[in-house]
């Protein structure tokens, strides 16, 4: 008698922390049902985890209005490709990463191939397009969510709502080691002089870059400037599928460009610039005070004014509904003004010790490690698989 074909999952993700993400979830997916077979849209880090890639991602991650219009050809490309992947390669369980404008029809085509969709990392309709809320609740067969407010809302739509908790909390959940790397961060922000090392978190996607970086050169050239005697250390973190030579040229030649997985560089820094999204939360739950800078194009801009929800963008700042980080937006993120605040935080320890009690606050409300292995349990669990 022949036996059973394995089940098969499909994750599709379109930037670097899906990636990242669809590589942790392949992992425990792998652990809990060893005979499955995993393919793909992602990156390398999906890719070592052993998934099948029908398509890379890496030329995907494009941000903005103005910047998805113009590569929609290549966007329309490799949506084609994959959604003909899932009706015909035996899909049992579509997984889509974030990246709603790509994945949201794809779980529509996923689930007219009667294909049930699991999503992992809510699409922010809260923070603007409510409309589409409905439209997403009929793709979706269950939704995952990371941010703890997420649950009440998406839940009181009608959507079947699985609250994972958010997967920083797997590489930054060591309460022990936190605290170990925050007394070390206060000795030496304390002392009078010695080293201190600033980190610039640009983000991943080119146009991030093009419009952040320069502002971040200059930012902590002018921090090094009002710390004379501090001997500030400047490292910008290059994110994976990214060219770091490319980004090395302009910077300053005491200017450090590393590969350092994320977690590994905040536990070393002292201070950090960083870019809005998942790096700025990450920086918080590393308990390293910052700014948090924002800046796109002029009609990107007007239009995601006109189209947000929000008065705050810092998703550290979203989830404790207070400002933990200064945020600076479009013409209010320029060089001088953020090195000024950046240097408040080493001349005034009782606004640190502000920002730790806020952090505590923030990583119990981001909840426990073990989010991969709970999340892979209920993928399985949708498509009918019993776990190991």
């Amino acid at each position: 008698m022949a036996s059973a074909r394995p089940l098969h999952v499909f994750i599709s993700c379109g930037e670097a922390s899906g990636d990242r993400y669809g590589a942790a979830l392949a992992a425990a997916l792998g652990a809990a049902a060893p005979d499955l077979r995993i393919s793909a849209l992602g990156g390398p880090r999906l890719a070592a985890a052993g998934a099948e890639l029908v398509r890379d991602s890496s030329d995907l991650a494009v941000m903005g209005f103005a910047e998805v219009l113009r590569q929609a050809p290549r966007l329309l490309a490799a949506r084609r490709e994959v959604a003909r992947h899932v009706a015909t390669a035996g899909v049992d369980v579509f997984v889509p990463i974030d990246f709603p404008g790509f994945n949201s029809h794809l779980a529509a085509r996923a689930r007219a191939a009667g294909v049930p969709v699991f999503w992992v990392v809510a699409p922010q309709v809260w923070a603007w397009g409510a409309w589409r809320t409905g439209g997403f609740r009929r793709r979706i067969d269950r939704l995952a969510t990371v941010l703890p407010f997420e649950t009440e809302y998406f839940t009181s739509r009608g959507f079947s709502v699985f609250p994972m908790g958010h997967p920083l909390m797997e590489e930054y959940g060591d309460q022990e080691r936190y605290e170990a790397s925050v007394a070390a961060r206060e000795r030496d922000l304390d002392a009078r002089d010695g080293k201190l090392r600033l980190a610039l978190l640009p983000g991943s996607r080119t146009q991030e870059l093009a419009h952040l970086l320069p502002v971040l050169r200059v930012a902590a050239r002018a921090a090094k400037t009002m710390l004379p005697e501090r001997r500030l250390e400047t490292v910008v973190s290059c994110a994976p599928g990214l060219d770091a030579e490319h980004m090395a040229e302009g910077l300053d030649e005491d200017v450090t460009v590393s590969r350092e997985p994320l977690p590994e560089l905040l536990r070393g820094a002292h201070l950090a610039i960083v870019c809005s999204g998942t790096a700025s939360l990450e920086a918080a739950l590393a308990g390293v005070p910052h700014e948090l800078v924002y800046r796109t194009g002029r009609f990107n801009y007007w239009l995601a004014r006109r189209l947000v929800r929000t008065d705050r963008i810092g998703l550290s700042n979203l989830i404790l509904g207070e400002t933990l980080v200064r945020e600076h937006i479009q013409d209010d993120a320029a060089p001088l003004p953020v090195a000024t605040d950046l240097v408040r935080w080493v001349s005034r320890p009782a606004e640190r010790r502000d920002f730790y009690a806020a952090v505590r606050r923030l990583r119990a409300a981001c909840g426990r490690p073990g989010v991969w292995s709970r999340t892979a349990r209920a993928v399985l669990d949708l498509a009918g698989r019993e776990t190991v």
